[in-house]
């Protein structure tokens, strides 16, 4: 995606009231600027509904996938990733390479740094990877591609994104972890992607840490690290529903990092917007949500935060109106970014007047024209 412009400002219509209670700012009134759902509409956006059909647009089958209890625990482990040599393999490539036949396969990471991309293909069985040890920061997953980073032409970026006549890595080609399976599970893991932004010019500093366009997906107490683009929720195909369901998680960086296609609910996570590469005026979220797919993100009891952003600053997200170009956007045809934030804690960065931005196709932020709204959230920047 290409990088944030900044919005323009508009009249602050937002009516708080004037006393929090226990320290907290309770929920913000519906605006122009800022809609929120009502105690009756709020009924169909709930996590259930968001992640009840499978297929392809128009013609969507009710599973009624359930997800909320994580990963789970107490596994036993098929294969053991050790980087000093004590497991099966010393790659999480290896691994997930070896994994075959149609029984969930469950592959533990010892703690450790694991500098390599990584690709579950779409053809591999349902496998659960899990960090030994509870803190998800000691199983690291990390590479250090970018889009902008030059790339032999006729040389693959990555396995699952081989992108190979390009001369440089383009935004899939970045990802550090690509899934491409259904049914995968992860749990204590870090992914990340830690290319030094404007190492090689260029407008877009697309690093990519996760990519997912697999169904069924669970990221359970995982940290998803970058700073442009970390994580990318996409689909197989522009018309097929893929969902990911992310528990107790962190995600954080600077531009549309938490963006795509992909159908994803984040219950109980971190999102944190990082203040050093741009400061002030960056944005969180980008979803490129299917005009005939009514569930794009969904955060519930959450929290949006940052690592010392000036108050009243930065935007929650703008839709990512994928494949358009400016000036030809078509209503009800056109992708149109949908999300809603619900029930959770918006720290004093979030801007209070135009928390929306402009579409990367130029669509300046409506309630009728887009679909981005809020529920019962709390905190300074609600």
């Amino acid at each position: 995606m290409r990088l944030f412009q900044r919005p323009g400002t508009a009249l602050r219509l937002i009516v708080l009231t004037l006393f929090a209670v226990n320290g907290v700012a309770p929920a913000a009134t519906s605006s122009a600027n800022r809609p929120m759902l009502n105690s009756t509409t709020q009924a169909y956006y709930t996590l259930e509904r968001y992640l009840l059909r499978t297929g392809t647009i128009g013609e969507l089958a009710i599973d009624r996938w359930n997800p909320t209890a994580g990963a789970g625990s107490g596994f036993a482990a098929t294969y053991t990733v050790a980087a000093d040599g004590s497991g099966n393999f010393t790659t999480v490539q290896a691994a997930i390479d070896a994994a075959s036949g149609s029984a969930r396969v469950y592959i533990a990471v010892k703690p450790g740094t694991y500098r390599a991309t990584v690709c579950v293909p779409a053809n591999k069985p349902p496998i659960t990877l899990y960090g030994t040890d509870s803190d998800a920061g000691r199983s690291v997953i990390v590479f250090d591609n970018a889009g902008p980073k030059p790339k032999p032409s006729g040389t693959p970026a990555n396995a699952c994104n081989p992108n190979t006549d390009a001369t440089t890595y383009g935004t899939s080609g970045s990802t550090t972890f690509t899934v491409a399976a259904n049914d995968f599970h992860a749990k204590n893991l870090t992914f990340s992607n830690d290319y030094v932004e404007e190492t090689y010019s260029g407008s877009g500093q697309q690093a990519v840490a996760l990519k997912t366009t697999g169904d069924r997906l669970i990221f359970d107490n995982v940290r998803v690290l970058g700073h442009q683009d970390s994580l990318y929720l996409s689909t197989r195909e522009a018309a097929t529903v893929a969902r990911a369901y992310f528990k107790n998680s962190q995600v954080q960086g600077d531009v549309d990092f938490i963006f795509g296609r992909g159908t994803a609910v984040f219950d109980g996570c971190t999102i944190t917007y990082l203040t050093g590469r741009k400061g002030n005026g960056g944005n969180h979220i980008a979803p490129s949500t299917a005009a005939g797919n009514p569930f794009g993100f969904l955060f519930v009891n959450s929290r949006f935060t940052h690592d010392g952003a000036s108050a009243d600053s930065v935007s929650i997200g703008r839709s990512w109106d994928e494949g358009v170009a400016a000036g030809t956007y078509r209503a009800g045809v056109s992708p149109n970014g949908q999300a809603l934030i619900r029930e959770s804690t918006m720290d004093g960065h979030i801007k209070l007047q135009t928390p929306w931005g402009t579409s990367t196709s130029g669509r300046v932020y409506s309630p009728s024209g887009n679909r981005f709204r809020e529920y019962q959230n709390t905190g300074a920047g609600s």
